[in-house]
């Protein structure tokens, strides 16, 4: 009797997935708290790759300005625009986050901003 010819009985997967119960849809208010958490996060994401793009911008035209005072002046502004908007975008969620506590309101949260007005 050789191994391929014993009967290992139906092969089953382990089932880790269990599907979501209910409709999966939820709430309204949920909803819009992920749609507004979704661009939040969507918006931090474009900031970064504009600092990117702006910051190589800068630096390819200070590396081709071949010593001219005014396309290095140029450069040099492009680049610190771009580091200025970057510091604005890391800082935004702390200062939000501080200023939450100082008022009361938790203003990093969107459902709870959202049940408020019910």
């Amino acid at each position: 009797m050789a191994i391929t010819d014993i009967d290992k009985g139906p092969i089953q997967a382990p089932n880790i997935y269990t599907p979501p119960t209910g409709t999966g849809v939820g709430n309204l208010d949920t909803r819009i708290a992920s749609i507004i958490s979704n661009v939040l996060g969507f918006m931090t994401l474009i900031a970064g790759l504009a600092f990117l793009f702006y910051f190589i911008f800068g630096a390819i035209n200070w590396i081709t300005s071949a010593g001219d005072p005014k396309k290095l002046e140029t450069a040099r502004q492009t680049i610190m625009n771009a580091l200025i908007g970057l510091v604005i975008t890391v800082i935004a969620y702390p200062v939000l986050t501080l200023l939450s506590h100082f008022i009361g309101v938790e203003l990093t949260n969107p459902l709870s901003l959202l049940n408020m007005f019910k």
